[in-house]
């Protein structure tokens, strides 16, 4: 995306990658950490390494900081949760020798007579070394390719063992040629929850990778895995990011307009829970209802931490994990043992993964067993505990304001009954109202006016969800928003309609259908059929492809209230919309024309697509109303 020199730069904490990203706003808070990063590069006598934290603490951003500027070694990426085509031991094997043979290509190191021979990718249709490197190292630009890889796949599968000694092998050759250790990157190991299959089909090639001078870029619950790696893996933790680090965040992102925010930086820096991803959503939705809305102060805080704490609660209620979150919020940390025994290690690694605890750092040498932890301040309401510190006057009157505003008051304070013990019943009650709450209905225009400045414009790559409750009119919905974002600038839109259930291929489409990655375009993606819990879940672990993509997703409002139990992650990506049944109220044919007339007179094509959609729309709202 473009970014701003002096002016806002929000987003939803998509990893920073371009020089551009870095030069503006890239903080540099951990300097021990990449310190340590930079270190282990170097060190051709350091084996694996575990580099863990939760999702969105930054781990990719400082990672991509890291070996942007080492240039003395290759270095050998493996995208596992975005790039692999199938997920299966074949598929993540295949994406391992894919990426070793093209680097081996790229030094003109032998590759012949390594364990497999160019017959066993015969499914591949190449016959030479160079052909099949592209093709497994290249996202596939149509479904004919992509079932080529998939049929190869499947193939490899059962001897995965020789394929991953054919790679080292010819990792050998290539530490040879270069008088030094390649250096393998595992990007993504921390989209895979080591409770799925998806997980246990990767294990056999993490393991193989840990053998050699491999950087896992894991999320923290893999730390207390290491038997999935190796024993005695180094691991080096990348835990909650201090306030004033967070305050010179928040004011890069606003740039010049930062003074006219600051008095809100406090309080989202600690509603944060020292989570940059968290902060940085925080922000946006502060900003938004101040700018969009026009909110005072307190309104827009008590909002921004009311629609954010939505998406950590979008569980199934029996998985909440009680006794684990009043440990830590009494102890102030959490013990290891706890993430490992079978009876805690299900809750607990739950808690972690899903971002309702956070760890701080690393245990001391003191109490090697404890880790520095806190429950994430947006859902403290769930802790029975007794009164900490006196609240600050500004968070009483968030707290205050959303009482008298009716408003669940999702991380904003604990429920309590009449005798001050916490209410368990009303806990349920408001997370259930949160939830399934209508206010957040939406017609057309209140809809536009909510995604407008992200969807529309060139700074911003927004990815929105609508929901609807019947089909009916979704076309004409469809044809509007990205008629009326092309009389703003030209938006082609690229629609793709997904098909889940059995015997389809849903995420294998949309992965050659997103091949181009075009960051002018409008990918309106439509949902439909029985999506396979298999299917969310790969959804869910390569929500990276999306984050640098302005989308829109169509999907029926009782089928996202399943999906979202798959997506605790993805949905920080995404903002959620759901359209009322009125939702061409305050649209006239008189507006529609006045758009195309627009588009028209800045475009010199008769027909470009804003003109024909909102042509179609027309037609739409004239026949339905009866209008000539």
């Amino acid at each position: 995306m473009n970014r701003r020199s002096h002016g806002v730069n929000l987003d939803d904490g998509v990893a920073l990658f371009t020089d551009e990203d870095f030069r503006l706003l890239f903080v540099d808070g951990r300097p021990d950490t990449r310190s340590a990063l930079q270190g282990w590069l170097a060190d051709d006598e350091q084996g694996a390494i575990l580099f863990g934290g939760q999702i969105g603490m930054g781990k990719t951003t400082l990672l991509n900081e890291v070996l942007r500027a080492y240039l003395e070694a290759p270095v050998i990426r493996m995208r596992f949760d975005t790039d692999c085509i199938d997920a299966t031991e074949g598929g993540y094997v295949l994406m391992l020798f894919g990426q070793v043979l093209g680097a081996c290509l790229k030094y003109d190191v032998e590759t012949d007579g390594c364990g497999v021979a160019l017959e066993d990718f015969a499914t591949l249709g190449k016959s030479d070394w160079p052909g099949i490197a592209e093709v497994l190292t290249k996202q596939p630009a149509s479904m004919a390719t992509a079932n080529k890889l998939r049929d190869c796949a499947v193939l490899t599968t059962p001897n995965g063992a020789l394929v991953r000694r054919a790679s080292g092998q010819l990792l050998n050759r290539l530490a040879e040629h270069l008088k030094r250790q390649p250096i393998l990157v595992a990007d993504g190991v921390d989209k895979f929850d080591p409770t799925t299959a998806d997980y246990f089909s990767l294990k056999d090639t993490l393991a193989f990778l840990a053998t050699q001078k491999t950087l896992f870029e894991v999320n923290a619950i893999h730390l207390f895995r290491e038997q999935d790696f190796r024993i005695g893996v180094r691991k080096l933790l990348i835990g909650s990011m201090d306030d004033a680090t967070l305050f010179t965040i928040f004011t890069k992102r606003l740039g010049s307009y930062a003074p006219l925010y600051h008095q809100a930086f406090v309080l989202l820096a600690k509603y944060s829970g020292g989570n940059i991803r968290q902060g940085l959503r925080l922000l946006n939705a502060y900003y938004f209802q101040r700018t969009q809305k026009r909110k005072d102060h307190i309104s827009a805080l008590a909002l921004a931490c009311h629609s954010v704490s939505r998406d950590l609660l979008s569980v199934p209620f029996g998985n909440f994990p009680i006794d684990v979150f009043s440990v830590v919020k009494k102890d102030g940390y959490i013990e290891g043992s706890l993430l490992t025994e079978q009876l805690t290690a299900a809750g607990a690694n739950e808690a972690v993964y899903r971002n309702w605890l956070f760890l701080d750092s690393v245990p001391s040498d003191a109490d090697s067993t404890q880790w520095p932890a806190r429950v994430n301040p947006l859902i403290t309401m769930a802790i029975a505990c007794a009164p900490g510190t006196p609240t600050s006057p500004e968070e009483l009157a968030v707290k205050n304001w959303a009482f008298q505003s009716q408003l669940s008051p999702m991380g904003l304070n604990v429920p309590l009954d009449d005798y001050g013990n916490t209410n368990w019943d009303i806990f349920w009650d408001e997370i259930r109202a949160s939830l399934a709450s209508e206010d957040n209905s939406l017609c057309i225009l209140q809809l536009l006016e909510e995604i407008g400045a992200g969807l529309f414009g060139i700074y911003r790559r927004d990815r929105i969800i609508v929901t609807y409750k019947t089909r009916g009119n979704l076309e004409a919905v469809r044809d509007f928003l990205v008629g009326k974002a092309n009389t703003y600038a030209f938006f082609p839109c690229e629609e793709i309609i997904l098909i889940g259930g059995n015997d389809q291929q849903p995420v294998l489409e949309l992965i050659t259908r997103l091949a181009p990655r075009d960051p002018n375009r409008i990918y309106s993606i439509d949902l439909k059929g029985e999506w396979t819990d298999t299917q969310l879940r790969d959804l869910e672990h390569r929500r990276d492809l999306f984050d640098n993509l302005q989308m829109v997703w169509w999907i029926q409002q009782d089928a996202l209230t399943r999906y979202l139990t798959f997506w605790q992650q993805l949905r920080q990506l995404f903002r959620v919309y759901r359209l009322e049944d009125e939702l061409w109220r305050g649209i006239t044919t008189e507006q529609i024309q006045s758009d195309i007339n627009v588009i028209q007179s800045i475009s010199p094509e008769s027909d470009t697509e804003g003109t024909h959609r909102l042509q179609s729309v027309l037609s739409y709202l004239s026949e339905n109303r009866g209008q000539p």
